[in-house]
């Protein structure tokens, strides 16, 4: 008895292989678009060139090169879109808003061109222009001391902190707790409790308790440990970003002189609904 497989089993196999359904579709599709081009006088061009494009990104995402199969399926599918881009035109599909919001941020990106870069000159200008951009805000380290209750304190706990005692200490005759806030800037504290509070906190000498501030929690005290100043870092510090950011600028002129460019062209007229 043979062991060679059945024509019914060779079927089987060949009908669950990818590459064949990829043949089935492209075949079934060039028939319907064939057919049809032959029962009407419609005519549609198709540029080869953007055939190879999307074959070539195919082959770069798969990492190989496509069957002859894959080719003629990525074909008729340029052609399948083409068509239905053709036909919904027709029908006026391309006028919704959300499609002009997308057709009008690629000609945008079209219309920015091919990326800059700017001279020596030009950073070093930029940056001395911008130099408020590019400063740190003045940061601090505090000591956060918290009372539960939100009751005026004793006189000897108001002398103790009027003093700078540590909290470990103050915490002996009142319960609460303590926690640092390292490297806090004025707008990090305003948002932590409010602004009049953390220009308190920013004002007071190093050591010194600033309170309270009441909340849910209780009452709150807070310490500067350390203090960093405001500071202007170099440009060759921040080479990278303030490129980045004359770039960012620079295009987004460019693209308006170029839109202005585009309004010159047209003749616009705005017209009023009629009032019922």
């Amino acid at each position: 008895m043979s062991d060679s497989p059945s024509p019914e089993s060779i079927l089987r196999r060949l009908l669950r292989e990818p590459t064949v359904h990829f043949f089935a579709i492209a075949i079934a599709i060039f028939a319907v678009y064939g057919i049809s081009q032959s029962s009407n006088d419609k005519l549609l061009e198709i540029d080869q060139r953007e055939i190879d494009a999307r074959v070539f990104m195919q082959e770069m995402t798969r990492g190989e090169p496509l069957t002859e199969e894959q080719r003629q399926l990525i074909t008729s599918l340029y052609v399948e879109e083409q068509i239905l881009v053709r036909e919904a035109m027709a029908m006026g599909l391309d006028n919704d808003a959300r499609i002009h919001d997308m057709l009008a941020q690629k000609m945008r990106h079209v219309l920015s061109g091919n990326i800059i870069q700017p001279t020596a000159g030009e950073l070093n200008d930029y940056y001395n222009a911008n130099t408020a951009r590019y400063q740190s805000l003045a940061t601090v380290s505090v000591d956060e001391l918290v009372f539960d209750s939100r009751e005026a304190l004793t006189d000897q706990l108001l002398s103790l902190l009027e003093a700078g005692a540590e909290a470990q200490q103050l915490l002996e005759l009142e319960d609460g707790s303590q926690a640092p806030l390292p490297n806090v800037n004025s707008i990090d504290l305003a948002n932590i409790f409010e602004p009049a509070f953390a220009d308190t906190v920013f004002a007071a000498e190093t050591g010194e308790w600033s309170g309270p501030f009441i909340s849910n929690r209780g009452q709150h005290w807070l310490r500067i440990t350390s203090r960093v100043e405001a500071r202007l870092p170099a440009l060759e510090e921040i080479t990278d970003l303030v490129r980045l950011d004359w770039i960012a600028e620079e295009e987004e002129g460019r693209l308006q002189e170029q839109v202005d460019k585009l309004w010159d062209e047209y003749t616009i007229i705005i017209t009023e609904a009629e009032q019922e």
